[in-house]
């Protein structure tokens, strides 16, 4: 449990701590079934987390199932459109290369906003580093092409950080398939297990997976943040929330539920969440995790929850030109193929 100087820490942008959010909304007397494929206890899916913890979805009408979590936005894309799952709440890069697919799917809301792209050294990868010269003080490209000959643990191939890594790499005049050597791991547990016993040299993802919880425990150090001088990754939407056109256009109700339980997460997050909701969300998803590692975690994941529900086009651009900057074809799907904002705006206009 937290102590109460800690929960007090965990609030965006100075808040204080405010009553436990109580929608107070009449539960329907017959509730829509809806079944989601995410991530699993990741903090990318904050929002999701909050949902499930505080009886969200149960107030606002739905029975939620939430299915085995896949650690892969193109895996979890594949779900919701297989009819497997009626909504993804996934990476952003899932979707441009879905419809590129010719999958008739749509973004319909965005969870987290901005991708923080962590590169964090371990003490091999530290000692490799430091002989080149290269520390945390040295020019952003400097230390980018520092990584060459490195083997860095990174989710899966596909995913949106994986995606996203590769174009900062060739951004910066590496090639991804030869300069250094990624190895793909299933979930954020097998990257920190491999930071912790040595056999990477350094960890690649955002700050609120393994990166920011090996960093907190002292297993690695942060020595690249790509977003600190890229805009691309500032307005890059990191998780969104998809369904098919089909599911979109048969159950709209259904969906209209959800976002607006994803909005009252989001807005619990921003006005900042009491010690009661903490401990009730850490017993039920992170119960081995650390009151040092939870906190750090959260203080560096919440800032990306203060954006918009609804996409807008900022956010298709950053992930065409993240996307089509590594892409073997380039896709060259439009906004609206990929993006109906219309449910989450009429939801966030309340």
């Amino acid at each position: 449990m937290l102590s109460q100087g800690q929960s007090r820490r965990i609030v965006l942008a100075g808040m204080l701590a405010a009553p436990a959010l109580l929608v107070r909304k009449a539960r329907a007397a017959d509730p829509l079934r809806i079944r989601i494929q995410g991530v699993g206890a990741t903090f990318t899916a904050l929002t999701e987390i909050y949902a499930r913890s505080l009886g969200l979805y149960e107030q606002h009408g739905l029975a939620a199932e939430y299915l085995p979590p896949i650690y892969n936005a193109n895996g979890i894309m594949q779900v919701v459109v297989q009819g497997t799952a009626d909504i993804a709440s996934t990476g952003g890069s899932s979707i441009i290369q879905a419809v590129q697919q010719g999958r008739r799917v749509k973004c319909i809301g965005v969870g987290m906003l901005g991708l923080e792209l962590k590169v964090s050294l371990t003490k091999p990868g530290q000692e490799k580093v430091s002989k080149l010269g290269i520390t945390t003080a040295s020019p952003p490209m400097e230390r980018v092409r520092a990584l060459r000959g490195l083997r860095l643990a990174a989710p899966g191939t596909g995913s949106t950080s994986d995606t996203a890594f590769r174009y900062s790499l060739k951004r910066a005049g590496i090639d991804p398939t030869r300069d250094v050597i990624i190895q793909p791991m299933g979930d954020a547990g097998s990257m920190l297990a491999a930071a912790r016993a040595g056999a990477v040299d350094a960890l690649v993802g955002v700050a609120a997976t393994a990166n920011g919880r090996a960093e907190a425990e002292g297993t690695a150090t942060r020595f690249i943040a790509f977003e600190e001088d890229d805009a691309v990754l500032q307005n890059y939407p990191t998780t969104i929330m998809a369904v098919t056109d089909e599911f979109l256009q048969k159950n709209q109700e259904a969906v209209r539920r959800f976002l607006a339980s994803m909005h009252d997460a989001r807005k619990a997050i921003r006005r900042g969440l009491t010690e009661a909701e903490l401990t009730t969300m850490k017993q039920k998803f992170f119960p081995d995790m650390s009151d040092a590692n939870w906190t750090t975690s959260l203080r560096q994941t919440i800032p990306q929850f203060s954006g918009s529900l609804t996409p807008v086009r900022a956010q298709y651009d950053a992930l065409m030109l993240t996307n089509n900057a590594q892409a073997e074809v380039p896709a060259t799907v439009t906004f609206e193929q990929c993006f109906d904002p219309s449910l989450a705006a009429v939801v966030e206009k309340g």
